[in-house]
């Protein structure tokens, strides 16, 4: 299993105290500022007040006067307009924004979107041909940058096209007429990281001639696709999160008020915590997506386009069921995936599979898991006959439509981002595309299968998690790409009442510091870390890295933080490492200095054996040897060195009183106290007695 390696950001004290001094905010929050280069008083005050950063003029977008003359010229004669989307939540969302805005025009307008497993991505020449003489125009949202002979068909047929899009360019942009995309080549606006919904938001605004009255109707919708499509939450990005959560908190679509109802965010009519970035991107998102994914994407934008609570409430729930289906498929995907990369025995740089069959909705998702768990980019293809169609997703500071350029001759079609893109391939030539973007990824990826580290913002003490300090890190809200949630350390601290949650898939337990564990302590959650799992007992004394929040219960604020990684603290793996030594070299019979201090007395016998009977007794139970060392001294008065601890507990094993299973090296052991009949004497131990004898 791969450690990921934690760093931290070095922080410059002076620029802290700097900090601390003009804003008067705690020291934890200007170390914060500091390492996020926001280390002056107008950068500062320019971040945090988001309210007053200006959006910038659409019009500076190629071709946005085109695309508004071309639609006005829609709404004047009353052509039939048709938005041509995609189906992920940044398709489903712009769609939604466009949709819902020519409809208040009075424009006649209707929708397609096409099904990812019978029609693919993009536009389609057969779906374009059924709209011979009905429709006028075709908008593209989301999607249609590289559909040049599309445009050219549609033209053929007498149907006019605008594209707006936000996906990379080819060299060739189609014949359109209109090319919206912040990514075109020659594109002078200074924001080129929009989402889909973000382009049609500033389409809005062009053809509207006023942002502020479109952000008050539709910046709901355009967050939640914003966020979803993972951009960038920085510049025009994160006004647009920022204003659209606050939206959402109180959105009138009937449609996402369902849904939140259905996954637990709206309770008594009002929603139950804070809506964040991340309640659109784990909790909202995926049931949006799940559409797409598994069925039909449509049934996402009638969610979103109904005005029927009763419709709205049967949808959301469909959803959902739909998002469990969706689940339970991708973590089939995945362990098939880790399965195949484990059997094959290769060390790609980069990770290609394929197999016959694989849902094509959901490889896109196990891809960016793999691409995690390796730290390698990652391409997924779920073959169906002869072709086989692919889903990658990359790590950070390599590029995937780089490398899909560099073999573009052996696809069928590609298209996406940076971080994520999706393909096709002749499934005769996967093993030779497997060879070439290895080939190309030599040349930037290294063969050391060592993870990306986890990056760590700054050290804290748990004292300064207070309400207090929390509320002042989330004033750094909206979090996302480019501006994520603090991650930061905190060492030497000592877990207490451990507690499983959700049947033992996630567990709980609280995090105390120094001598007087009541004052600074706090509660801690792992999501994902099974009871059974947790490498930790109570007692032990640990390095944590955590992100940190407010928990609102009956009124009631806390602050919590959600644990991302932990470790024994260094003095703990110092011991650890130190007594497996010396109880191995001691048993061998080998001189380690002072031995005497390492062989257990009667009175040691007694005490470790209390106290097992105490904590396991005879149901077992998982123990520390860090922490029981520590505990015995103090309950009994007896000094107990781990290495010392390690020879009562192998003598116990031995003479049958104790059932002992541990790894060697490892800091917790599991101990079950054994039923005795009659009187074991101690002193009879071989492994004693070999002790004994050769010191």
């Amino acid at each position: 299993m791969n450690i990921r390696r934690w760093t931290v950001k070095e922080t410059d004290q002076k620029k802290c105290r700097k900090i601390e001094h003009i804003t008067g905010f705690l020291p934890l929050t200007a170390r914060l500022l500091a390492n996020r280069g926001l280390d002056t008083e107008e950068k500062i005050k320019t971040f945090l007040d988001i309210d007053s950063f200006p959006f910038y003029d659409p019009f500076r977008l190629k071709d946005m006067d085109k695309a508004v003359a071309r639609i006005n010229k829609a709404v004047e004669n009353k052509e039939t307009v048709c938005i041509y989307g995609d189906y992920d939540v940044d398709g489903v969302t712009s769609t939604v924004l466009l949709y819902t805005y020519l409809g208040s025009k009075g424009v006649k307008c209707e929708y397609f979107i096409p099904e990812r497993l019978s029609e693919g991505y993009g536009l389609s020449m057969p779906v374009i041909e059924t709209m011979k003489g009905r429709v006028d125009l075709i908008i593209t949202v989301d999607t249609g940058v590289t559909a040049v002979s599309e445009a050219e068909y549609a033209k053929e047929l007498g149907i006019d096209m605008v594209i707006t899009d936000h996906h990379s360019c080819r060299d060739i942009l189609p014949d359109a007429e209109a090319v919206v995309n912040p990514q075109r080549p020659d594109s002078e606006y200074p924001f080129r990281s929009l989402a889909g919904v973000g382009v049609v938001f500033k389409l809005l605004c062009a053809l509207e001639g006023n942002t502020q009255t479109i952000l008050d109707r539709y910046s709901d919708i355009i967050a939640v696709g914003t966020i979803a499509d993972v951009m960038p939450i920085a510049d025009e990005n994160r006004k647009i999160a920022s204003v659209g959560l606050k939206k959402l908190a109180h959105t009138q679509n009937l449609g996402l008020i369902a849904l939140m109802k259905h996954a637990g965010i709206i309770k008594y009519n009002r929603p139950s915590k804070k809506i964040t970035s991340a309640t659109v991107g784990y909790v909202i998102a995926p049931r949006i997506n799940a559409a797409g994914r598994i069925a039909c994407a449509s049934r996402a934008v009638e969610l979103l386009l109904t005005k029927s609570e009763s419709e709205a409430d049967a949808i959301a729930g469909e959803l959902c069921e739909i998002n469990k289906l969706r689940q339970a498929t991708e973590q089939k995907i995945y362990e098939q995936a880790v399965t195949m990369i484990s059997e094959s025995g290769k060390d790609d740089r980069f990770i290609v599979l394929a197999y016959e069959g694989w849902h094509q909705g959901v490889i896109g998702v196990v891809a960016s898991k793999i691409a995690e768990k390796y730290s390698r980019p990652c391409i997924l293809f779920s073959i169906d006959g002869d072709t086989a169609k692919g889903s990658g997703r990359s790590i950070k500071g390599f590029s995937l439509m780089d490398a899909l350029t560099s073999c573009g001759d052996m696809l069928l079609e590609y298209g996406g981002h940076e971080l994520a893109a999706g393909l096709s391939i002749e499934t005769s030539k996967i093993d030779e595309f497997r060879q070439k973007i290895n080939e190309y990824s030599a040349q930037y990826l290294s063969s050391d299968d060592a993870p990306l580290p986890l990056e760590i913002e700054c050290e804290a003490k748990i004292a300064e998690i207070t309400e207090k300090g929390v509320e002042e890190i989330l004033m750094l809200e909206p979090f996302g790409l480019s501006n994520p949630q603090p991650v930061l350390l905190a060492r030497n601290v000592t877990v207490r009442d451990i507690v499983p949650l959700s049947m033992g898939k996630h567990v709980r337990f609280r995090l105390s510091e120094g001598e007087n564990p009541k004052r600074h302590d706090i509660n801690a959650v792992w999501f994902g870390m099974q009871e059974a799992a947790f490498p930790y007992c109570e007692g032990d004394r640990c390095d944590v890295v955590f992100t940190a929040d407010i928990n609102e219960y009956m009124g009631r604020r806390s602050p919590q933080i959600f644990i991302k990684a932990m470790s024994l603290s260094k003095q703990s793996q110092t011991e650890l490492k130190e007594s497996a030594s010396a109880f191995q070299r001691l048993v061998n019979g080998e001189k380690i200095g002072n031995e005497e201090r390492f062989i257990p007395s009667l009175n040691d016998f007694r005490a470790v054996f209390r106290y097992i009977k105490r904590e396991a007794g005879p149901g077992g139970k998982k123990m520390s040897l860090t922490s029981s060392c520590r505990e015995i001294e103090e309950e009994y008065s007896v000094g107990i060195p781990m290495c010392k601890l390690r020879v009562v507990l192998a003598v116990l094993h031995e003479q049958k009183l104790i059932e002992l299973d541990c790894n060697p090296n490892g800091n917790t052991v599991r101990v079950r106290l054994l039923p005795v009949s009659g009187k074991i004497n101690i002193d009879d131990s071989a492994l004693l007695k070999k002790i004994r004898n050769y010191n």
